[in-house]
């Protein structure tokens, strides 16, 4: 009997998640309140309704008769999964009040705080009264809760902080910011899959940023993370080892960005979704495994292998590069050519149209995976 899963979102990021489900013989229901989105021509049925309308979904969930609810890629996304979920008995990762934790910056930094994890100066903030003794200069100013480096910036003089957290606060939903202390150094992430309360898949990589002009907007990802030193690699594994541990080992994916620091890793978020950078491409193409199969087989029963932790050099260096341009202006694929060496490419607009605003600087507009020269 063919199952039926609803997922939320039908973006580029969603678009592998659907493929993959109708790959494994499922039907497939899509779900944004938008049209012409590019996961929406592989869905066996689009449902044009807003992915945070709880009442909705669930009509348009229990209309179809769905086994189950998923999403990648987007943390608005992956509440409602959770929140869905839970109202209809289905098979869900972690549950409302750990995504909560996760999903406000602030609540996950008292938490690290409070473990002796990863600690780093910060203050949560709903408006500009009581930062005059704030002393930590450079700073990051953001919504405790946005995704997509939307009202990020870096402040490095004490007269600007006050404006930078009036922008970053209507970006909030729950209307609140963070300032906390700049962290400098090499940015890397880590994907992680606990399924039967082990770590089953642990996989660091570097990532590659932008600078001041488009602060924390990814350029593209490495694995290994070459520019980081292996006792480095090594010390940033084992935080990841003991957040999750803190956490109570419990069953799902979990996205990991941090910056290696003179004084050591720090954690700069964490996602418990697959990370909207197609990075279980990468991931596969340096280390023949596949992360998004391997979160589905978890999340549907299917037994998972015991251990697929692969060593911190990486079997095969591989490089995931984003081709970006400003949003607002029509895609025009001969300004970013397939490279010739190229293992996977993707556009995600089709010749002329129009490049959509996300993060309001660069957007990504196709990307490749290549070995590293």
């Amino acid at each position: 009997m063919t199952r039926t899963i609803l997922i939320l979102g039908t973006n580029a990021g969603q678009a592998d998640l659907i493929r993959h489900m109708k790959d494994i013989g499922w039907r497939v229901i899509g779900c944004a309140p938008g049209k012409g989105e590019p996961g929406q021509a592989f869905c066996d049925v689009v449902e044009h309704v807003d992915i945070v309308d709880l009442d909705a979904l669930e009509a348009v969930a229990r209309r179809h008769a769905v086994d189950l609810v998923y999403s990648i890629s987007s943390d608005v996304a992956i509440r409602s999964v959770v929140a869905l979920s839970e109202r209809l008995g289905l098979p869900h990762f972690y549950d409302s009040a750990f995504i909560g934790l996760l999903d406000d910056k602030a609540a996950l930094r008292a938490f690290l705080a409070e473990h002796g994890l990863s600690p780093v100066p910060f203050r949560k903030v709903s408006d500009t009264e009581g930062l005059s003794d704030w002393t930590h200069f450079p700073c990051m100013v953001k919504p405790t809760d946005a995704q997509g480096q939307r009202g990020v910036q870096r402040i490095h003089r004490p007269e600007d902080l006050a404006q930078a957290v009036e922008r970053a606060i209507p970006l909030s939903r729950s209307r609140q910011a963070i300032v906390e202390g700049f962290l400098d150094g090499i940015e890397v992430s880590c994907n992680v899959l606990v399924c039967g309360g082990q770590t089953r898949i642990r996989v660091l990589s570097e990532r590659l940023v932008h600078g001041p002009s488009a602060p924390g907007v990814p350029r593209g990802h490495l694995i290994p993370a070459v520019h980081v030193p292996m006792p480095a690699r090594e010390e940033a594994l084992e935080l990841v080892d003991a957040i999750i541990a803190a956490l109570g080992h419990r069953d799902g994916v979990l996205y990991f960005q941090m910056i290696m620091t003179p004084e050591g890793p720090r954690v700069v978020e964490i996602a418990p979704r697959l990370d909207g950078c197609h990075m279980w491409r990468l991931i596969r193409a340096s280390h023949d495994i596949d992360l998004l199969a391997r979160a589905v087989d978890c999340l549907t029963g299917t037994p998972v292998p015991t251990a697929e932790t692969p060593p911190t050099g990486g079997d095969r260096p591989m490089e995931l590069m984003f081709q970006q341009m400003p949003p607002g202006q029509p895609f025009d694929p001969a300004a970013f050519p397939v490279p010739a060496d190229a293992l996977y490419h993707e556009y995600r607009y089709a010749a002329g149209e129009d490049v959509r605003a996300v993060n309001g600087t660069l957007e990504v507009v196709g990307y490749y995976v290549r070995a590293m020269s």
